[in-house]
């Protein structure tokens, strides 16, 4: 009696035994069907986009063709044709982190079949290098420093991997550098602008306000008097990439006459509402200053603007 009573119970007990680990077995696969599997995915996705950012860094000053990766700034000077009126700003913005110590020099001469000249070069560890850029020969012709721009950035091109460039048009040089994006808008081969900065730039071939004109007039329609170099702009701006950045900065020397003492603020400002309306991120400026527009470049408010806008930096 009392044996069949242990075999009953050995029997009850190893029934019990099996549903136990028959409950667990359940229990286990439940957990592993419906617990939540994002941590492991997240950690598998960032460790990707680590080495993904790290690969990207180490490799980003040379191409896969072998050529050095740079995000040039071309300093372009004023009417004068040579460097001297925009190195003064160029040398207040340096040195720069990945700029460089000193800035390329390309000189592109306009009467002699645009001949050029390359001064200097660009350091391996710069990635945003300065380049100033002049025409060797007076000119204020939108249509010559385009030219004069293309044979540059053509050599930029041909040495150097450059997916994209920054412009700063001081004076006639902002009437080229207008031009040149015009100029170039179709042209594959020519690196995008990311960036222009307009350093009292010349817009409407230096003309005044007329009479019942006020400079609100012009920032909303644009001026009454529109000269060859205006309308220029004016029948080609919708070329350029919306996405270029634009700044426009102007000295306010003579408030009673409107000027920097050369530029009047209706011309700088002309081609303003052109660029609002083609949907341009743009801002202007008009600055308190005692710099004539000659010494502008000199003036280290100016280089602010300029570092703050390129270069995210007071």
């Amino acid at each position: 009696m009392k044996k069949r009573q242990l075999r009953r119970n050995k029997n009850k007990f190893k029934r019990v035994s099996l549903a136990f680990f028959g409950l667990v077995i359940i229990l286990a696969g439940a957990l592993f069907l419906f617990l939540p599997k994002g941590t492991t995915s997240v950690t598998k996705n960032n460790d990707k986009q680590t080495s993904s950012i790290s690969t990207s860094t180490s490799n980003s000053s040379i191409s896969d063709s072998g050529k050095q990766v740079i995000y040039p700034t071309i300093y372009i000077t004023g009417s004068g044709g040579d460097i001297s009126s925009i190195e003064p700003l160029v040398t207040r913005l340096l040195p720069m982190e990945k700029a460089g110590q000193k800035p390329l020099v390309l000189l592109v001469n306009i009467k002699k079949n645009y001949e050029l000249k390359v001064q200097g070069q660009i350091s391996k560890d710069a990635q945003y290098p300065m380049i100033e850029f002049g025409t060797v020969a007076k000119t204020d012709s939108g249509a010559l420093f385009s030219a004069g721009l293309q044979k540059a950035v053509s050599y930029l091109v041909d040495h150097y991997q450059v997916p994209w460039i920054n412009l700063v048009g001081y004076s006639s040089g902002g009437t080229g550098a207008v031009y040149y994006m015009i100029d170039t808008a179709e042209k594959s081969s020519f690196p995008p602008v990311n960036k222009y900065f307009s350093l009292e730039g010349e817009y409407n071939d230096v003309t005044n306000l007329v009479a019942g004109e006020g400079l609100t007039d012009v920032l909303e329609n644009g001026p009454l008097i529109k000269t060859a170099m205006y309308n220029y702009i004016a029948d080609n701006y919708t070329k350029i990439s919306s996405k270029t950045q634009m700044m426009f900065l102007e000295g306010d020397f003579d408030t009673e006459k409107q000027t920097d003492s050369a530029i009047p603020w209706a011309d700088s400002f002309s081609i303003y509402h052109l660029f609002k309306k083609n949907g341009n991120e743009i801002a202007i400026t008009l600055y308190p200053t005692k710099y004539r527009h000659s010494k502008d470049p000199t003036n280290p408010v100016v280089a602010k603007y300029v570092k703050n806008f390129l270069y995210g930096t007071p």
